[in-house]
């Protein structure tokens, strides 16, 4: 008996092997081989006929052929068969001895070389345990894990328990509310490796439902931890366990935790993570999640809880999809093929028979017996590479402190698997590629299997760099519906089909036309203003005398006269700098106001600037830049004109004598009654419009779809809107309205369709067709529908008294012509105007009590502001002084010490000089400069020493001794530009010290001594200037800065100065 080990299904084999035995044993079976065999007596007469060389017939393929069919497709053995993952055995007679000889040879092969792979490289046996069984193992432990409906009675260790609700609630309502309070950290419970501690949080005040058994319970966070704990450690561990023993393949319950320590024990090592906790964890890692979503929940953080719990489907669903990948691809493939195999062994019977042609045909057929038992011993080597990859992966994972089996870290085990996985996929699929390879040499099955190692184009680069231009089709087909949080379920482009609700459109046309006007009577009056004053006034001269004019305005009690002082101060506190009072600056406003009617505002600004320049000796810049704010100042229609025209009707009114600012009289001012009145009534209709604009100025456009689902979600606007409908007897249009939409499609919700159109009917935009309103019943039913658009959104709303046919009725009640002019004839009034005189004198006489009281409180008020005015001056100055003592002492002392530590002129960079007076002769050299001869020939002969290889210093040097006029030239006009540098920071004093420094750093000494020659002089002028202490400080500096270049000691010395008001800031 042969025995034969079959890789794929032994079932299937067996009934494959089965039927073989079944036909052999017809006389069919030699009928068909005497067919074959007659065909190839044909072929070999025929290939006799037509060789060349004449060699005549070959009978001993004939013959070889008959040989061979005796010997392996007519005698039957028994053939045991034995299957390699579950060692049952099966038997069947009557197999014909080729295949069965042939396959019990090769299986034992390649089952035997398997098992000695398996045992050199260490791993868990792929024969006995299948392909990538630890990370099977796992993956196995995960999906099978992941809801209640996974968990089915194991959610239920003890009658009435609820485990899944139970850690839920326990999750959301204690271990979340320790996040909350920062007595727990998120990190730390997903990296926490037990997965009870994990979740615990101990508080005597919070409470959570349990369900442990019997009836729920209501128990504070540290006690229902602890009957929880008790439950999960027990009853619950043992019905997973129980769930989980026919998905692993294990004899007994007891065995699901051995079985997955095996898997961890290959992967990460032994004893290194824990299998009674890699399962618990998985079981309550989806509960905590859950938790997670009714926190969400619990906080009214709907999108969140949205978007953990369909993450949560999504791995799911990935999870059910995948199947054991032993099981999905490799075995199925691989009992095909071997029942193929065999199941062809009666053709081959008959091919054999054909020849030379038959023979070599069974020489294939016996390599691809062949072929079929060498996937084992490449599978065992591909699941060598899977296992210790993945291995490594986990040791990764435990260096990474993700503490396995924490949540963390089953999150990242989760994603290894299913890579490792895939990758096992792709190169179990990829095995008989491999084999076939190595049977048949063949370079399209080499070619195949590198394909299948090419991953292809995943990653999508135009996330990162899109398209610069991407082309449109012919036709794009949009959504036939669409949805939004707002609008709800929509058809697509319903928005420019139904009405959009907008509020505060019609306000602002209302603003622009009172603007017109009111600048139309403001321009008109300042004209008359010019008109008037250009009476007694020029404007090109007089009306800009500010010397002679503020006096007056100051003295004045006119309105006006204020009203331009209140201007002339704003304008002196903001240019302090030039020196003009607030007086001198009232008069050139009023002057520019004369005359700004007149003159064009680019010629105004000309008038003003010329003045202040020849008045006030400002610079063109200041002035221009006054000018343009005096100007700008006095053209605003609605700021300064609509204040004037204000100030003089109150002049013209209170009989006012003068206003020095504008060059009035009394009898000017009558006569600007008229204009200003008109000026004043069109500024105050503008601020009341102004008023109504900033109640309405935002705008806001709200769509049907948008409008309808807020009313439609809200009972109470819901209510109202029927209310409202019912008041105009609008319902019936409505529910035909909505209808139609809803049918065509455009908004799909009913009630959201109700409220869409019933807004519309209110507000104008649709007609209705069963009831007709009058125009005071579409006006306020527009106001209605405006008003509950306002609450739904929190809009503006309109006043309901707003009408605008208010005083349509007044028209009846218009006077006949001449009727009132007859009833005050009959009246016979008699004229006031004698019983009135008296009071004209008194009203005088009060007048000028009142304005001598005024004029002595002004003049008080004005000392005690001179005097003030005189005090704060004062303090000031004291206080900047004080300021500006503190800033010299500080700057004093930076300047001894650096004195004191910078090295002396000995140390001056020589190369540094060198190259200055260089560059500064090459500059002269250049422009062409006096002394240019000179000059050019000092450059060339220090280009001659470097060109020698001297250093720029002794280049100099060099140059110095061939042409000395060129030197001192150079020297000169090199000196000045340093000293021209430096002099907005160095008084002259210390420019003339710093200049002679110069000279003197080229010697790297003083060549005359410290106290003689030119630098000498300059020395001892600084200490003159600036003290013995001081003077010495700063001539160290100074020199130290001519030969080191130091603009660092340069900057300490212009501080000092700028502190004690030596130079300007």
């Amino acid at each position: 008996m042969f025995e034969i080990f079959s890789v794929g299904d032994s079932a299937y084999l067996q009934a494959v092997l089965n039927a073989i035995a079944m036909i052999s044993g017809t006389g069919d079976y030699r009928t068909a081989a005497a067919v074959g065999g007659l065909i190839g007596v044909i072929i070999v007469m025929l290939r006799a006929l037509l060789q060349w060389d004449g060699r005549g017939i070959r009978y001993q393929d004939l013959l070889l052929a008959y040989v061979l069919w005796l010997m392996l497709y007519a005698p039957s053995v028994r053939v045991s068969i034995e299957d390699a993952y579950t060692g049952s055995v099966v038997v069947v007679d009557n197999v014909p001895l080729g295949p069965a000889v042939v396959g019990s040879v090769m299986s034992n092969m390649g089952y035997r070389t398997t098992r000695l792979f398996e045992q050199g490289f260490g791993t868990p046996s792929m024969t006995g345990n299948g392909f990538a069984d630890s990370l099977q193992t796992l993956t196995a432990v995960r999906k099978n894990l992941l809801s209640r409906i996974n968990l089915g009675a194991a959610n239920v260790p003890n009658a009435g328990s609820d485990m899944e609700t139970s850690f839920a609630n326990y999750v959301r309502e204690c271990t979340l509310t320790g996040v909350d309070l920062n007595q727990k950290s998120v990190d730390a419970i997903l990296r926490d490796a037990d997965p009870l501690n994990a979740i615990r949080f101990d508080s005597d005040i919070y409470m959570t439902q349990i369900y442990v058994g019997g009836q729920p319970q209501t128990k504070t966070c540290t006690d229902a931890w602890a009957d929880l704990s008790v439950v999960a450690n027990g009853n619950f561990a043992t019905a997973l366990e129980g769930l989980l023993q026919p998905t692993l393949a294990v004899p007994a319950a007891g065995d699901t935790v051995p079985k997955i320590q095996d898997a961890f024990d290959a992967l990460a090592g032994p004893g290194v993570v824990d299998a009674a906790d890699y399962m618990l964890m998985s079981a309550i890692l989806p509960m905590f999640e859950k938790g997670v979503i009714g926190r969400h929940e619990d906080g009214l953080h709907w999108n969140k809880a949205a978007m953990v719990e369909q993450a949560i489907q999504q791995r799911n669903t990935q999870w059910a999809a995948e199947q054991t990948l032993f099981a999905k691809i490799v075995r199925p493939m691989m009992a095909f093929i071997e029942g193929l195999s065999y199941a062809i062994a009666p053709i081959m019977a008959f091919v054999v028979m054909l020849g030379n042609v038959g023979i070599r045909m069974n020489i294939g057929y016996f390599s691809m017996l062949l072929w079929i038992q060498l996937w084992m011993p490449i599978l065992a080597v591909i699941n060598l590479f899977i296992q210790m990859s993945a291995a490594g992966k986990m040791a990764a994972l435990t260096t990474a402190t993700y503490n396995l089996p924490s949540m963390m870290g089953i999150y990242q085990l989760d994603m290894e698997l299913q890579q490792w996985l895939s990758i096992g996929g792709m190169l179990a699929a990829s095995t008989p590629a491999i084999t076939l390879m190595l049977i048949y040499r063949g370079a399209v099955t080499a070619t195949h299997f590198l394909g299948r190692m090419d991953g292809g184009d995943y990653v999508n680069e135009k996330i990162a760099t899109p398209d610069v231009i991407s082309p449109a089709p012919v036709l794009n087909a949009q959504a036939q519906h669409q949805y939004s949080p707002l609008s709800a379920v929509t058809q697509t482009g319903v928005d420019k089909v139904l009405p959009t609700f907008t509020a505060g459109k019609d306000m602002s046309l209302a603003v622009s036309s009172a603007y017109s006007a009111s600048e139309q009577a403001t321009r008109s009056f300042m004209h008359s203003v010019s008109s008037t004053a250009m009476k007694s006034a020029s404007i090109s001269s007089d009306a800009f005398d500010s010397r002679s004019l503020g006096n007056q305005i100051a003295s004045s009690s006119s309105y006006t006269d204020a009203y331009n002082r209140q201007f002339g101060e704003a304008f002196a506190k903001k240019h302090a700098d030039t020196g003009i009072s607030a007086d001198q600056f009232s008069a050139l406003v009023a002057g520019s106001a004369n005359a700004g009617a007149k003159l064009g505002s680019d010629q105004l600004s000309g008038v003003i600037s010329g003045r202040l320049q020849n008045d006030f000796k400002v610079s063109q810049d200041k002035s221009d830049a006054i000018a343009a704010d005096i100007s700008q100042t006095v053209n605003d229609s609605q700021g300064y004109q609509a204040g004037l025209a204000k100030s003089l009707a109150m002049d013209a009114q209170t009989g006012t004598r003068n206003v020095a600012s504008m060059g009035l009289q009394n009898q000017s001012l009558s006569s600007l009654q008229h204009s200003a009145a008109d000026a004043v009534s069109a500024s105050e209709s503008y601020q009341q419009t102004l008023s109504a604009q900033q109640r309405f100025g935002t705008q806001a456009s709200f769509g049907s779809a948008e409008t309808g689902n807020k009313i439609a979600h809200d009972p109470g606007l819901m209510e109202r809107l029927d209310r409202t409908l019912d008041q105009y007897g609008l319902r019936g249009d409505t529910q035909r309205l909505a209808s139609q939409w809803k049918a065509a499609g455009w908004i799909s919700d009913a009630d959201q369709a109700y409220a869409a159109a019933g807004m519309s009917l209110l507000t104008g935009f649709s007609s209705p067709s069963y009831r007709t309103l009058d125009d005071q019943q579409s006006h306020q039913a527009q106001i209605s529908g405006y008003q509950l658009l306002g609450d739904a959104f929190n809009a503006p709303q309109a006043d309901q008294t707003w009408d605008a046919s208010r005083n349509e009725s007044l028209k009846a009640n218009v006077p006949e012509t001449g009727k009132v002019q007859a009833l005050v004839e009959q009246a016979h009034l008699n004229d006031p105007h004698a019983e009135t005189e008296p009071l004209n004198q008194r009203a005088q006489a009060q007048i000028g009590s009142a304005t001598g009281k005024i004029s002595g409180g002004e003049a008080r008020v004005e000392a005690h502001h001179d005097r003030n005015l005189a005090e704060r001056e004062q303090n000031s100055r004291e206080g900047f002084g004080q300021l500006a003592n503190v800033k010299a002492e500080h700057f004093r002392k930076s300047i001894a010490a650096a004195a004191n530590e910078t090295p002396s002129v000995a140390e001056a960079s020589f190369d540094y000089l060198g190259g200055g007076l260089y560059n500064s002769a090459k500059n002269l050299e250049a422009v062409g400069s006096v002394s240019n001869q000179h000059i050019r020939e000092f450059a060339e002969f220090v280009q001659q020493g470097q060109a020698k290889g001297m250093s720029i210093w002794d280049s100099i040097k060099y140059a110095s001794n061939q042409s000395y006029s060129g030197f001192k030239d150079a020297s000169e006009v090199w000196a000045d530009q340093r000293v021209n540098e430096v002099a907005d920071r160095l008084t002259p004093g210390q420019q003339a010290y710093y200049r002679a420094a110069m000279f003197e750093a080229f010697a790297g000494i003083a060549v005359a001594g410290e106290y003689g020659g030119t630098l000498g002089i300059a020395r001892s002028q600084l200490i003159e200037e600036e003290g013995s202490v001081e003077g010495n400080d700063i001539a160290k500096l100074l020199k130290s800065a001519a030969g080191q270049g130091r603009m660092d000691l340069i900057d300490q010395i212009g501080n000092y100065n700028r502190a004690r008001g030596r130079i300007n800031y």
